[in-house]
């Protein structure tokens, strides 16, 4: 069976970037090492037609947390390795984590969505302690301790030995903080837009989080749409993923005769890769 092999500037234009950018890409590891022609050409695959288009999809939607971040690296790696079917393992956690963080985002929406009318938090009898709390939210205790020291929440303490108690209302002000900090707000924009808060401005808390350009039509639960259109965006690459790990293990592949170019402007035929079909063999 026959493959096609392409030079830096053929496979940059399929892909959709700069040559630059595929150099850069192998020197940092992202794609496997190029082979080289008789002249001393680079010379990439299909494989890194692939390697290339999946790394982007993990990127293409800029910053969605730690634990996603690592997990999409995950998926990069398995792609490095050429191993498909630790690729569609690794894409399948990646997007579950995903859904989960849009649950708990469009939780976190509804939220703001009653803060910013003014009402009250229901009581619904939740009384944890600051490791549980953290587990909940999905942090660690250290950086809700961080969160506590910087002001963003001050929890009650009860008993005798004074612990602290984080009940229904902490648990709301940590799913916005939570939120906020995903977004990439810093944690002093935070502070500035709770404190406005507190004081009762409803209005202030966008223009406090948002200084110094803020839009007219922005309001408080625009910051909680922000990052549920991030994850909307990141859940749809994770499809695309998904769909060319099925085109490879179809051994379809998604170059079309108007992606092929040649070297010297000729077809040259190799042999397939006996790993090419990846959920096969898996290495």
């Amino acid at each position: 069976m026959e493959s096609l092999i392409y030079k830096t500037g053929d496979l940059a234009r399929i892909a959709g970037v700069h040559p630059n950018t595929v150099r850069f890409y192998e020197k940092m590891g992202f794609i496997s090492p190029a082979s080289r022609s008789s002249n001393n050409y680079r010379v990439y695959t299909e494989k890194h037609i692939y390697q290339i288009k999946i790394y982007r999809c993990v990127y293409n939607p800029g910053w969605i947390g730690r634990q996603i971040h690592d997990q999409g690296h995950k998926i990069i790696k398995a792609m490095l390795d050429w191993n498909g079917e630790e690729a569609l393992r690794q894409t399948l956690i990646y997007m579950d984590m995903i859904k989960k963080e849009q649950a708990t985002a469009l939780e976190t929406a509804a939220i703001l969505g009653r803060w910013a009318d003014k009402e009250k938090t229901a009581h619904r009898g939740i009384a944890l302690n600051r490791t549980d709390a953290a587990r909940l939210i999905g942090i660690t205790a250290e950086v809700l301790r961080n969160w506590e020291r910087n002001g963003l929440i001050r929890v009650p303490r009860n008993g005798g030995n004074k612990n602290r108690i984080y009940g229904d209302y902490e648990i709301e002000r940590l799913r916005i903080i939570y939120m906020l900090r995903q977004s990439r707000y810093s944690i002093s924009a935070i502070l500035s837009a709770l404190q406005e808060y507190d004081r009762g401005n409803t209005a202030g808390v966008i223009k406090a989080i948002h200084e110094p350009e803020i839009p007219e039509d922005l309001t408080w639960v625009c910051a909680g749409d922000r990052w549920i259109k991030t994850l909307e965006t990141a859940l749809n690459e994770g499809e695309k993923i998904l769909a060319m790990l099925e085109e490879i293990n179809k051994g379809e592949g998604s170059l079309g005769h108007e992606n092929q170019r040649y070297i010297a402007g000729k077809r040259v035929s190799v042999r397939r890769d006996s790993d090419f079909s990846l959920l096969t063999n898996g290495v």
